[in-house]
């Protein structure tokens, strides 16, 4: 049996995804859990792609190996088949296995299984230290070891081995089938273990099966499909994602700005024409004209930075009080200053 704590930080908490057992019938009832649930052992499933499966069902969102630490696993022996209930090996008729997997939390959850777990919610670490009775047994007992792992996560990650990025490879026979229809077209439901990514069959648009995830259980292969199929979208994203960021920082640093406002709207042409749409105030200065005109103008400004913090655009507007003060208040400056100390910033 699995249990995944997908964590992130908010405002320098740590947090983690839980939703509350509802079903009265199942074991638990009313505590918290994460994503997870019982390997399909028939099928010689193993834990590590039950994780995977369980948080697919479970919530939507699609784990990457290289990601997914496992931080506890106990064997023990039981008498009931899905409760670790620790007892003498004479006594037992199962043996149960647990463990606990962390994994950032890089997307929103959905609420997939309404009848048995209440909504997705974010829950901080430090409140269920406090309040461990709330949680499921395995979590309850492993709270601290949970927080402490999640704070060492990123070090731990890099200290895996190459070989636990995949998982148990075996020996898989298909038979050529007919293409089906997108109304049929399930994947291969007869395959349940990882295989080497290079031999998932690639997913065409028109086949993605969006009404076949909203009925039944997905096997760990078709979601394996899935994960290929998503990357394959991510990549063809990702330079237009690059271009949509460059647009909107430009926009953000222009938008409700004009351009050489300091000037009259009769002179901003000329301006443009002679200096440029943005031009520094060592340009300007230049031009004895101007130099005259802002001698004493008092100017109110802000300094633009870019995500690096270098320094990208001078700010410039006309205060409306231009009353000389002996300290210039501040956001609020003479041409002389910005001359002798942000001379060859952009104007705007």
């Amino acid at each position: 049996m699995t249990q995944l704590i997908l964590f992130t930080e908010i405002e320098n908490e740590i947090c983690i995804l839980l939703a509350q057992r509802i079903n009265p019938n199942k074991d638990f009832y009313l505590k918290l859990n994460g994503p997870g649930g019982k390997a399909i052992y028939e099928k010689n499933e193993n834990i590590d792609v039950c994780v995977i499966r369980e948080c697919f069902e479970e919530a939507e969102i699609v784990l990457r190996n290289e990601k997914l630490l496992k931080i506890f696993e106990e064997t023990c022996y039981s008498t009931k088949e899905w409760r670790a209930e620790p007892c003498l090996q004479k006594e037992a008729k199962y043996i149960v296995t647990l463990a606990i997997y962390l994994h950032p939390l890089e997307e929103p959850p959905k609420h997939t299984e309404p009848h048995t777990l209440g909504p997705w919610d974010l829950y901080k670490i430090k409140d269920l230290l406090k309040h461990r009775n709330e949680l499921i047994p395995i979590l309850e007992e492993n709270i601290e070891l949970i927080d402490g792992k999640i704070k060492t996560y990123g070090q731990d990650v890099l200290e895996l081995p190459i070989n636990m990025q995949k998982l148990e490879e075996i020996k898989i026979k298909l038979e050529k089938q007919s293409q089906r229809t997108q109304e049929t077209f399930n994947f291969l439901n007869d395959i349940d273990l990882e295989i080497p990514e290079e031999e998932i069959p690639e997913i065409v648009d028109k086949q993605f099966p969006v009404l076949a995830l909203n009925f039944g259980k997905l096997s760990s292969y078709e979601i394996q499909t899935l994960i290929k199929y998503k990357k394959k979208i991510q990549e063809s994203i990702r330079p237009l994602r690059r271009i949509e960021h460059k647009i909107q920082t430009i926009e953000k640093s222009y938008k409700g700005l004009k351009y050489l406002s300091i000037f009259d709207k009769a002179e901003r042409k000329i301006i443009a024409q002679k200096f440029g749409e943005n031009p520094t105030i060592a340009e300007l200065s230049k031009d004895d004209t101007i130099l005259h005109k802002f001698r004493n103008t008092i100017f109110e400004f802000e300094i633009h930075k870019s995500s690096t913090n270098k320094l990208t655009y001078l700010k410039l507007r006309l205060s409306k009080d231009q009353t000389q003060t002996n300290g210039i208040t501040y956001g609020k400056q003479t041409w002389e200053f910005f001359h002798k100390n942000y001379s060859k910033l952009p104007l705007i």
